[in-house]
């Protein structure tokens, strides 16, 4: 179904400085880093002046792990480089762990924390997710 109409009515053609358009990465809190400022940060957020998406480039070393706090909404992320594992949950049999590698994609739940670990090399992964 295409609904061409509806699409142009809500296209604004307002085009803003390039200056309003920059994205200026940041860190991405985690449960580790807050609790000890030692804690190396591998997760940089890059949060865009839309309020669609903001995308989390996490490059962790080799053997490197790192948990993601539960995030409102859902997400979802592709492994750019390397390969690792991601887990979640771990109450009463509800957890998991998925062995991941380059070019995979994944989902991951509204509400769910997850940790990134890396096995042999530099693990990258970008999470692009939604604040519900």
């Amino acid at each position: 179904l295409r609904d061409i109409p509806n699409l142009i009515a809500t296209l604004t053609y307002t085009s803003l400085p390039a200056s309003e358009q920059l994205v200026s990465p940041s860190p991405f809190p985690s449960p580790a880093a807050a609790s000890s400022p030692q804690t190396p940060r591998t997760s940089t957020l890059y949060d865009p002046p839309i309020p669609e998406f903001s995308v989390v480039q996490t490059k962790l070393p080799r053997e490197g792990e790192e948990t993601h706090r539960a995030i409102d909404g859902p997400s979802i992320a592709i492994v750019t480089d390397g390969a690792g594992a991601v887990s979640w949950g771990g109450g009463q049999g509800e957890g998991g762990n998925l062995e991941v590698g380059l070019g995979d994609v994944f989902f991951v739940g509204a509400g769910t924390e997850v940790r990134l670990r890396s096995e042999e090399g530099e693990f990258v992964i970008y999470r692009a997710f939604v604040e519900a």
